[in-house]
């Protein structure tokens, strides 16, 4: 776990598919879109869900995380141009 340099809150990171980093709030949240797959010991995987996976996981009460993009009030000073 760390913090969000911009508002405090508290935030874990996960890698994409791509390899890419995420920031995610570190509280599940029934809004949530993101599953965390973390069978690799080397690092957590997340997978945006959407659609009918993204339903059936939530009516399995899986324990869905949501992207720190989409709730951090300065999410627009972190996000990468181009």
């Amino acid at each position: 776990m760390s913090a969000c340099r911009s508002c405090g809150a508290e935030i874990l990171w996960a890698h994409t598919r791509d390899g890419k980093r995420i920031p995610l709030d570190a509280t599940p949240s029934p809004a949530g879109n993101v599953y965390l797959n973390e069978t690799d010991r080397r690092f957590v995987r997340a997978v945006v869900l959407s659609g009918a996976l993204l339903e059936a996981a939530r009516s399995a009460r899986e324990r869905l995380r949501t992207s720190h993009f989409a709730t951090c009030p300065q999410a627009n000073a972190w996000r990468r141009r181009g």
